[in-house]
């Protein structure tokens, strides 16, 4: 079916990103909603987040490596840090945003969030900031997590010398939301000047990761291959059944894509 044809035969679209919508359409079809899958993915990508904020503070990873070799060491854990003494910045205060905040706050973690432009307080952040006060904002963290969609005003939002700001603290740098937001040379630079800690990155410019880019052997990145919010038929069929619903009834369905933003 062509785009042509999209207005006549469809009134709903549902996607989890908006990417490929925004290149087979370059205005919004005429009598077709397009929405978002909205907090669908929240509670997932935000177990993600939370998990991976606690594998490294207990050294999982180190602790695993050490089994291996059958090495009975302390050590690495003698630095463990409290989670109700860390500060986690997340980029976007949307839906899955609110999620990851909820859970890692309810773990004891203090929360900020930063948006593009002023918001009332939300329950779920101690702290919210505006783009403009970004350095700021990201010299206080202990964790950075990013869930922005990819848009004229993200990408390379973290790119350049922006991340200098970190190199008191030297946060982790969780990605799950678009990989733009950095390019992969800022990124290694900032880990190779200690303005990072540390970076694991759910999401990239160019997916599948080519087996020929540095962030595969780099010691200070943990890859995984965009399944922070994996796709869960359940959870999905929920989300579009309720706007379903709201179709039939002549409702504003929820999480629609705002073509002007860009998500």
């Amino acid at each position: 079916m062509g785009p042509e044809h999209v207005g006549r035969y469809v009134k709903i679209v549902r996607s989890p990103g908006v990417e490929t919508i925004f290149k087979a359409f370059p205005k919004p079809p005429e009598g077709v909603t397009i929405t978002r899958m909205g907090d669908g993915f929240g509670r997932l990508m935000a177990e993600y987040v939370l998990g991976y904020i606690l594998s490294r503070e207990l050294s999982i990873l180190e602790l695993s490596q050490q089994q291996q070799q059958k090495l009975w060491d302390k050590s690495c854990v003698t630095d463990r840090r409290m989670l109700s003494s860390l500060t986690l910045g997340i980029l976007g205060v949307g839906s899955i945003s609110t999620q990851i905040a909820s859970l890692c706050k309810a773990a004891g973690m203090t929360v900020w969030g930063l948006s593009r432009s002023d918001k009332q307080p939300l329950p779920e952040f101690d702290r919210l900031a505006t783009s403009s006060e970004l350095g700021r904002f990201l010299a206080g963290c202990d964790y950075i997590c990013n869930v922005l969609p990819s848009t004229g005003d993200t990408r390379d939002m973290l790119s350049g010398s922006v991340l200098q700001s970190c190199q008191l603290k030297r946060p982790v740098f969780i990605n799950v939301g678009r990989g733009s937001i950095i390019n992969e040379e800022t990124l290694i630079s900032a880990l190779e000047k200690n303005w990072l800690g540390a970076a694991v990155l759910d999401v990239f410019s160019e997916e599948p990761l080519p087996p020929d880019s540095p962030l595969w052997s780099h010691p200070g990145v943990t890859v995984t291959p965009h399944m922070s919010g994996p796709s869960v038929a359940e959870n999905i069929a929920v989300v579009f059944v309720e706007n379903y619903k709201k179709y039939l009834n002549n409702e504003k369905l929820d999480h629609i894509v705002n073509w002007n933003r860009g998500y």
